[in-house]
């Protein structure tokens, strides 16, 4: 019998193939915090007459800093789970729902920046009139060689070169519109990217559970039938060996 050959001490294992593929996975998770934190910290040096101050903002600055710590805190829990995945269950599980959250918060994003899109005339020609500042519009005049949002009578900066040439009466309304376009294609991009990534790593997760469950499933039945067959041979001595058992297996419990 293949399970009396067997001692029910022996350790578990993980095949190395899903370990690999769960670090694999696991690092470019951390490196998505990582990326988010030095973009943020990138961005929060940018002067405010810079044109990416229109999507840039001040709380998508916060919102990746925060989103970057979440992330890096949430990846070192995967670390210290897939150190010892046989015996850190919990940690795993606790991995998988950190992650959920990670993919909500990032999706949440994307569907922000969808609505945006949906008012960007209206948006843009209000934050042109009443809330950027004479530098920031006057950015966009020298750029893109107009005056003004509509026109040159719609909040224009005058002191631009562009506003002082004849010939330029058009309005920055369309250099905002592709500026900003543009723009938030990019950050689409890293925002699927992250979700995409963060969905591997919620999967790699999950298959690590599923492997490690089977091999405490395995290695419970190795060690029944081991008992079984000991009760056959001698009762005293399976009784001894199951109390014997018991205590260890109590022991891992309450180092788990």
């Amino acid at each position: 019998m293949r399970a009396v050959n067997v001692s029910t001490s022996s350790p578990m294992t993980v095949n190395l193939s899903i370990q690999i593929s769960f670090g694999f996975l696991l690092a470019l998770y951390l490196g998505t915090g990582i990326a988010a934190l030095a973009v943020g910290g990138y961005f929060i040096h940018t002067e405010e007459n810079s044109r990416r101050s229109i999507i840039v903002t001040k709380n998508v600055i916060a919102l990746l800093f925060v989103a970057g710590a979440y992330i890096v805190v949430n990846a070192i829990v995967g670390i210290i789970a897939g150190l010892s995945p046989l015996s850190r269950k919990r940690w795993l599980q606790a991995y998988i729902w950190l992650i959920v959250v990670t993919m909500a918060v990032e999706t949440g994003a994307g569907i922000w920046l969808w609505l945006r899109t949906l008012d960007i005339n209206d948006l843009y020609g209000h934050n042109w009139r009443y809330l950027w500042s004479d530098s920031f519009k006057r950015t966009f005049q020298d750029s893109a060689h107009c005056c003004g949002y509509l026109g040159p009578l719609d909040g224009p900066v005058m002191e631009s070169p562009s506003c002082q040439m004849p010939g330029h009466a058009f309005g920055c309304m369309t250099a905002v519109q592709k500026y900003a376009q543009s723009y938030i294609s990019y950050i689409y991009t890293g925002v699927f990217l992250f979700v995409f990534l963060s969905l591997g790593a919620m999967v790699s997760g999950m298959v690590m559970i599923v492997v490690r469950n089977d091999e405490e499933r395995w290695r419970w039945t190795r060690a029944n039938a081991i008992f079984r067959s000991m009760k056959q041979i001698s009762p005293d001595l399976a009784m001894f060996t199951g109390e014997r058992r018991k205590e260890e297996l109590d022991t891992q419990n309450s180092i788990v």
